[in-house]
């Protein structure tokens, strides 16, 4: 509930100007009701008008406090002008402001609990899918991420520079949907982040992460699919390693990157052990790393799926990288239903010419 604390918003009335207000409707509903006199009783309801000024702008108890004196004035008007069976309505007006005060300053906190959930979760949103990309010697990025349209959910990316120069590159999805899995989805993004800055190794960074979620505290199965990519400038070979994710897929050839090892979500055990695959770019022009948002769209009863995505891939992959993800983000919403029920994330990673 809104404990009163007046919103400094650019342009919003002060809190003198708002007491005014207040003030002002308070002596104009008495003046009026003198003025009917006691044939037009029911003017009093009027008070309700500065009531819910204050339950908006100030929270329940200056609410109450502006209904009290209210009530004080309906008596002074009963003095000058008698009321009929003053107990009764006395409190009739009593019980409607005191509701008036309760249902206007829970509906004026509710809308500012939204608010501020809303602005917490667009910047969890920038943390987790930056529109600016770093500077990353020797490749060619390019990222799209669009959010479900039904809620926030848990995707995320990283592109950095390693400690050997090399580039990182994490696209990640937490099992889970709403505003926890958003906040999960930044912590793991941080401790990748983190961690990039002494190792360039997907595998060890990745399992790093995994003892960064079994150490939580409170943690209830916090899962998380992730890949890792690591490539070296002038190097065709590059190291990889996932937990629990798709493969990344090489363009323009648009197969699966074959991996190596267990392959289980980050979170689901605390002595997960990863090994790194070695593939070869050579005669290909990169990759595409995403999340299963991308493929798990749906139009109709038909699901897009990976021959979908490589499908709407193959006119494009001769493009620059983010060419290629803006392209691709517009031709899958174009296909699918409305609202998209998952986040969908894109990365496109191409060796640049020395």
């Amino acid at each position: 509930m809104h404990t009163g604390k007046v919103s400094a918003l650019p342009g919003a009335p002060s809190r003198t100007a708002r007491i005014a207000w207040i003030a002002v409707a308070v002596l104009v509903v008495f003046a009026v009701w003198l003025a009917a006199a006691s044939a037009s009783a029911g003017i009093a309801f009027f008070y309700s008008v500065p009531v819910g000024l204050a339950a908006w702008w100030f929270g329940l108890r200056p609410a109450l406090a502006v209904a009290a004196v209210c009530l004080g004035l309906y008596l002074v008007g009963h003095a000058v002008e008698p009321v009929s069976e003053l107990g009764l309505a006395f409190a009739l007006r009593a019980a409607f402001l005191c509701l008036v005060a309760l249902a206007v300053s829970v509906v004026a906190g509710r809308l500012r609990a939204l608010e501020h959930s809303a602005e917490e979760l667009e910047a969890i949103r920038a943390a987790l899918t930056p529109t600016a990309l770093p500077d990353l010697p020797g490749v060619d990025a390019g990222a799209s991420f669009v959010p479900s349209e039904l809620g926030v959910s848990g995707d995320f990316y990283l592109l950095t520079n390693g400690p050997d120069g090399s580039t990182v590159a994490v696209v990640g999805d937490v099992v889970g949907h709403g505003p926890a899995a958003a906040r999960l989805a930044t912590f793991v993004r941080a401790r990748f982040a983190a961690l990039a800055a002494s190792t360039s190794d997907p595998a060890e960074l990745l399992s790093h992460v995994n003892a960064a979620l079994a150490e939580r505290t409170g943690r209830r199965q916090e899962l998380v699919s992730a890949v890792c990519v690591r490539l070296v400038p002038g190097d065709d070979a590059i190291s990889w390693a996932r937990a629990g994710h798709p493969p990344p897929l090489r363009l323009p050839q648009l197969d699966e990157l074959a991996g190596a090892g267990p392959t289980f979500l980050l979170g689901a055990d605390e002595r997960l052990q990863l090994v790194n695959t070695e593939s070869s770019l050579a005669g290909s022009e990169g990759l595409l790393v995403y999340t299963d948002g991308a493929t798990d769209v749906r139009r109709g009863r038909q699901m897009l799926g990976l021959e979908g995505l490589t499908r709407m891939l193959a006119p494009l992959s001769g493009l620059a990288s983010r060419v290629i993800a803006h392209e691709v983000e517009g031709e899958i919403l174009a296909w699918a239903d409305r609202p998209i029920r998952d986040d969908l994330c894109l990365v496109v990673l191409k060796p640049r010419p020395s």
